[in-house]
């Protein structure tokens, strides 16, 4: 059975204040007497969000079979029993749109089960048969990669990983043959909720036991929806449990997402899951808890961090793949499994299992920083105006020490000139060395100015 445990680049560690937050939500379940974590989330659009919860009760994991959904934004939620027999738990949850939606179940920790609804969570159908009734069958998660195609994966049995592919919504299934995929190694395991998938590239990371309660990892990929798998060499170590996300199919990230083994380091790939090497982010002594890609910016993620003091969160932001950190929000109580970001605009992060801070919704300010990212050309301040330290975005594509920043206030007096070190194409600025007003920023590369912007300072 598996158990849900909870609880050398250049850093340029900087906040940005102001609207930039996330704000809780309250969800409503039912039975306050128990603890519900949203854990799975599965984003349609700003509007339409499907959660899967876990459900403890007396520190235990107990059944719960209720898609919960809202239809605008978060201000209202609706539950809808899904018939699952037995004792369901959770596993994933993935919305196809507003009306359609798949959740997949365990009996107790094994087995597995895939349901469905096409009307919104009205009326729900049972959409796997034989599937996952093996001897040490466990389904992980389902991917849809339209209404009709998508693959279900699940642990290892009859020696291979058990995968499935559905190119009619789920109405048949054929399971991928052992020859189409990597030979398994003993202990080996899927994640429950652990993958990624863009265009027609799915990842998720496998676990193999070392028999000592951790896990080193492999990363099995497929290009073609499914039907074909490679598998990475054999990466990481003493992982109590591990969750994986990419930006783009080139960049993503594998860490360890069990808190009683939180790490400061994480692994990284840039040529698509091929290869992973080990990275890290010097801030404080905080640990790495939790992580989301941002859809539509390469190299973006939401980074969760943690001291383990108290368990509450730093969320941090970096738009060019874990060089340059944004403080978006902080001392959030939530739990890091349940951090899901569609794109610059729209982000959930599960709560602390109260009903009252049950699910936080994201209301910042990075479709600024996602537009800034986009350009190759301008300088851009971030905020601007600025009360304390702010993020620049360079222009252009420069070798580290080629550019200078020079700062003038409007008399034309130089405040600063500073040369940038940073080869990541972003670099800061602080508010707090200058007084209130209206400045002058210049980018100079050479005796030549290539980029001029106005920056405020207000405190």
């Amino acid at each position: 059975m598996k158990i849900k445990f909870y609880f050398s680049a250049i850093l340029i560690f900087i906040s940005i204040k102001g609207n930039c937050q996330f704000v809780p939500m309250p969800l409503n379940y039912q039975d306050t007497s128990n603890y519900y974590w949203p854990d799975w989330i599965s984003i349609v659009d700003a509007s339409h969000v499907w959660l899967g919860t876990l459900s403890y009760g007396s520190g235990v994991q107990i059944p719960y079979s209720i898609a919960v959904r809202t239809t605008d934004g978060g201000d209202t939620w609706q539950f809808d029993s899904i018939p699952v027999p037995g004792q369901p738990m959770m596993s994933s949850v993935f919305a196809v749109d507003a009306n359609i939606c798949f959740y997949v179940f365990t009996d107790n920790g094994s087995g597995g089960s895939i349901w469905k609804t096409t009307d919104a969570g009205t009326s729900w159908s049972k959409k796997t048969t034989t599937q996952f009734s093996e001897p040490g069958a466990y389904a992980d998660f389902y991917y849809g990669f339209d209404a009709n195609e998508g693959v279900a994966v699940g642990d290892p049995t009859l020696g291979y990983f058990e995968i499935l592919k559905t190119t009619n919504g789920g109405d048949t299934w054929s399971r991928i043959e052992s020859g189409s995929m990597p030979s398994i190694i003993p202990g080996e395991m899927g994640g429950t909720n652990a993958y990624r998938a863009i265009g027609d590239n799915i990842w998720f990371p496998t676990m193999i036991s070392d028999g000592a309660g951790t896990y080193s990892c492999r990363c099995f990929k497929s290009s073609d929806r499914g039907a074909h798998w490679t598998a990475s060499p054999i990466f990481a170590d003493n992982i109590g449990w591990a969750n994986m996300d990419f930006s783009s199919l080139q960049k993503g990230v594998l860490w360890d997402a069990s808190s009683p083994t939180l790490k400061k380091y994480f692994y990284v790939t840039s040529d698509g899951g091929n290869t992973w090497s080990q990275d890290s982010i010097a801030i404080n002594n905080e640990l790495i808890a939790g992580m989301s890609s941002v859809g539509g910016i390469d190299g973006g993620f939401i980074v969760l961090t943690t001291d383990t003091t108290d368990y509450l969160y730093t969320a941090l932001f970096t738009p060019d793949f874990f060089s340059t950190f944004v403080v978006i929000d902080s001392n959030l109580s939530a739990d890091a499994w349940g951090l899901r970001f569609k794109d610059s605009e729209t982000g959930w992060l599960s709560g602390n299992g109260l009903d009252t801070n049950g699910i936080l919704k994201f209301t910042g300010l990075l479709t600024s920083v996602s537009e800034a990212a986009k350009s190759s050309e301008k300088i851009v301040i971030l905020p601007n105006p600025s009360s304390s330290e702010a993020l620049v975005k360079l222009p252009g594509k420069n070798e580290p020490g080629d550019l200078r920043l020079r700062v003038y206030d409007i008399k034309g007096l130089l405040h600063n000139d500073i040369t940038v070190e940073s080869a990541t194409g972003w670099t800061k600025l602080d508010a707090s060395e200058y007084r209130d007003g209206t400045y002058v920023v210049q980018v100079v590369s050479g005796d030549q100015v290539i980029a001029v912007t106005k920056w405020v300072v207000k405190h």
